[in-house]
């Protein structure tokens, strides 16, 4: 995950940063804001919300700038917070149509130059690493997940099926559907969070 590169005087900046020093903040930037632009872009696709992103990152450095601990390096501190960051900003994506179109209006042309065979070849991953996630449940929230969602049934005829309760098979669907659009996002780029959570949210 990230860069492993160490500058040798990210200790003496962090200190200097620590004690609220605007030029050591201003270094760290510099060293840093190009590589984790690329790190965070190649999830989220988008580079205004890569760009915002960053800056996000940058700007709790600078909040939490006296209490950081950094038992390693710098680096591997900001790369933690940028993988962080793009995991939620994957789901925030995931729920959010605006931001869904807006990441797909990206996508879409380097989806268009895909021939036909490689696009069936992408479906055919994706479904797998799907299966592979729903088998990854445990067996009774598989059941009720394939129940609710592969067949339609309703939380109540899942219930009656089960021999279960409607809110047993609710909190069954909530920590599912957790589950699943976690193990997606870790799996896939995002075209395949695009399509594969189509299916289950």
């Amino acid at each position: 995950m990230g860069s492993s590169a160490t500058y040798k005087n990210d200790p003496a900046l962090v200190d200097r940063l620590k004690q609220g020093d605007e030029s050591a903040f201003t270094e760290l930037y510099d060293q840093y804001h190009r590589a984790i632009y690329f790190y965070i872009l190649d999830y989220v696709k988008a580079p205004q919300i890569a760009e915002d992103l960053v800056h996000e990152v940058f700007m709790k450095i600078w909040e939490i700038r006296e209490q950081l601990t950094i038992t390693t390096s710098f680096s591997g501190y900001i790369y933690r917070m940028c993988h962080n960051k793009a995991i939620d900003a994957l789901q925030h994506i995931a729920k959010d149509e605006k931001l869904r179109q807006e990441v797909l209006q990206w996508l879409e042309p380097q989806l268009q130059e895909k021939d036909q065979q490689l696009k069936e070849h992408r479906v055919v991953y994706y479904e797998r690493i799907y299966q592979e996630a729903i088998a990854a449940l445990s067996p009774q929230r598989r059941k009720v997940f394939l129940l609710c969602r592969e067949q339609g049934k309703s939380y109540e005829e899942a219930a009656a099926e089960l021999g279960i309760t409607r809110n047993t098979v609710k909190e069954h669907m909530g920590e599912a559907l957790h589950f699943l659009r976690n193990y997606l996002l870790k799996k896939g780029d995002l075209a395949f969070v695009m399509i594969i959570l189509g299916k289950i949210l």
